[in-house]
């Protein structure tokens, strides 16, 4: 047993009191008292015992209510909680504080072996709880770690891609080197968001979609003048390996809307819209008021499945377990719905 380990003993019968903590003492275990609900919170936050012995019955608040902010408050939640009564015993009662966050409850009178019992079982628990949360924090590091070090790597590559580039004379090669800078750029931005963000295991789809179509519009892909570029992006939060795939799709399909869909007579539109679906699924609009197809626009992604593009958002939508859908009235627009899948939940929000 840790040395550090200590147990909050809270009752208002001073030989109750007493008799609990004399048996824990017996046991090895460091105790302190305290005889009314608001001195067992204070003693809570300020000694930061690892189990509190609470009776039900207090002076000044229920002992369920005691046990119900300790376990609200982040900086007690952790502390195990051992209700004990003389009087509230019903199923009812016992009910009632393990829905206020109690860990167990025991009737008084309490043998001393079962007290004692009790206590090291729920002190080896919230050693096994400290243990995880430590091991989450450290994931949480390395996460963050590998993430930055990713963007760094992938910043590397840019440069390099970019110097290639530059000796390139033919504009089609400059074009294909454009493009690919830009597939690496969506990749590195999103793991310097991660890099940043709380929850590296997810991402905030509407902050990032909303930033990269601002930087596709500020490239000037495609022409010199300039298009408008609107979004409406739902706040979702996708698996990180979700949030990639759809993040390289609306790079890949707004690339092209600013390339070939811009109309002669007035000025290009390219929409980016992601939305909930009634049906658990979630749905990509990419769209622009161009020629559409029938003026000629062959590059379409879903139209040339012998370009990169193409076969690109093809696999990155299989791995969405989507489906595309095309509109080609009033311009080109490109549905992918997709099944919406909940974030793994990330340790250092519990």
């Amino acid at each position: 047993m840790p040395a550090s380990e200590i147990i909050l003993n809270v009752d208002d019968n001073e030989p109750g009191r007493y008799a609990t903590t004399r048996i824990l003492n017996r046991a090895g275990f460091q105790v302190i008292e305290a005889g009314t609900g608001k001195e067992a919170l204070r003693l809570a936050r300020s000694a930061s015992p690892q189990l509190v012995v609470l009776d039900v019955n207090l002076p000044d608040m229920s002992g369920i209510e005691v046990c119900r902010q300790l376990k609200t408050d982040p900086q007690t939640a952790s502390i195990m909680v051992l209700q004990v009564s003389a009087t509230n015993i019903a199923v009812l009662d016992r009910v009632q504080s393990l829905g206020a966050g109690a860990d167990s409850f025991l009737v008084e009178p309490v043998e001393p072996e079962e007290l004692e019992a009790v206590a090291r079982a729920l002190l080896r628990l919230h050693r096994t709880e400290a243990e995880l949360r430590r091991s989450l924090a450290e994931r949480e590091l390395l996460l963050r770690e590998v993430n930055h070090r990713v963007k760094n790597s992938l910043q590397l590559v840019l440069s390099m891609l970019s110097l290639q580039g530059n000796e390139f004379r033919e504009a089609g090669a400059r074009e294909l080197f454009a493009k690919a800078i830009a597939r690496v750029t969506a990749i590195a931005s999103i793991h310097e968001r991660l890099y940043q963000d709380s929850d590296p295991l997810s991402i905030d789809m509407q902050t990032y979609l909303s930033g990269l179509c601002a930087e596709l519009a500020r490239a000037g892909i495609g022409e010199e003048r300039p298009a408008d570029l609107r979004t409406d992006i739902e706040p979702l939060r996708l698996p990180t390996e979700n949030g990639v795939s759809l993040a390289l799709i609306v790079n890949e399909l707004v690339m092209n809307a600013l390339k070939h869909g811009r109309a002669t007579d007035r000025q290009a539109i390219v929409r980016v819209s992601l939305r909930r679906l009634d049906s658990g699924q979630a749905q990509l609009t990419v769209a622009d008021n161009g020629p559409g197809l029938a003026a000629g626009a062959v590059d379409k992604p879903a139209t040339s499945p012998s370009g990169l593009g193409s076969r690109l958002v093809s696999m990155l939508v299989r791995q969405l377990n989507g489906q595309l859908r095309i509109e080609d009235t009033d311009g080109y627009a490109a549905h992918i719905a997709f099944p919406l899948q909940a974030p793994p939940p990330w340790g250092s929000k519990s």
